[in-house]
């Protein structure tokens, strides 16, 4: 019989389980994950190799959906598990800044898998939602405050920096005053623990022949960089506000 069960748990029959669970389900870019992983042993004792945990973006580029391991942390070294044993393994790390904020349709989860020899690795995935760094949060209410409306959320896969594949974009269209000199703006962010850098991308409006001539190149389009630290809004964000109003409609001329 116990030659039986190993050959099922070799197949995933009878295997070791895995289950995350999570203090909460919502963070912002750069809080403290705190959780633990239960395992629960199956019909035989098995050894495992390690605990894994992945957290893992989905996004879509060229129509089709990509699964990116953003990070990947190994909570546990070799161990045993007996028949219907229980093991708990608590686990903390920090979301990274990086992270893109879910809000756009971009869902962010947590992988969870053991690794055992000679069998079928069971996992287990929890979603979670991904708000945005406080300092971002404070600079798209102050874009919205000049006069945009935000459009869309998604990808920029060219033409940046980062340590992943793409960076999230923020894309927002004028309903104030510039809607008749911009056709949108197009934020992305580098994100510290008490700084960030945006960088801002102010698409012109076509208003005469050598502006029609510039967006046919693609020669319409200005870049600024802005650095915010928690200091430069610790009293108010209307400083903030006068600064980003003057820049975008120098650069919107």
């Amino acid at each position: 019989m116990s030659f039986f069960n190993k050959a099922l748990a070799s197949l995933g029959i009878g295997n070791a389980k895995v289950d995350t669970r999570l203090k909460q389900i919502q963070y912002r870019q750069g809080d403290l994950i705190e959780g633990e992983v239960f395992v629960q042993g199956g019909q035989v004792e098995q050894t495992v190799d390690e605990i894994y945990l992945y957290l893992v973006i989905l996004y879509h580029q060229d129509n089709s959906q990509q699964e990116y391991v953003m990070e990947e942390y190994r909570l546990s070294e070799v161990f045993t598990i007996g028949p219907r044993e229980t093991k708990v393994i608590p686990f903390e790390f920090s979301l990274p800044y990086d992270t893109p904020v879910t809000t756009g349709g971009c869902p962010v989860f947590l992988k969870t898998g053991l690794d055992i020899s000679m069998a079928v690795d069971p996992d287990d995935t929890d979603g979670i939602e991904v708000l945005p760094h406080p300092l971002l949060e404070t600079v798209l209410q102050v874009v919205e405050r000049i006069g945009f409306q935000l459009t869309e959320i998604d990808f920029e896969f060219e033409n940046f920096y980062s340590r992943h594949p793409f960076i999230q974009v923020f894309n927002f269209k004028p309903v104030g005053d510039l809607r008749n000199s911009l056709d949108g703006l197009d934020l992305m962010f580098y994100i510290g623990e008490r700084r960030l850098e945006a960088i801002f991308q102010v698409d012109r409006k076509a208003t005469d022949l050598m502006s029609s001539l510039e967006e046919a190149l693609e020669l319409d389009r200005k870049t600024f960089r802005l650095s915010i630290s928690e200091e430069d809004v610790k009293g108010g964000d209307q400083e903030l506000e006068r600064k980003l109003t003057d820049l975008i409609v120098q650069h919107a001329q």
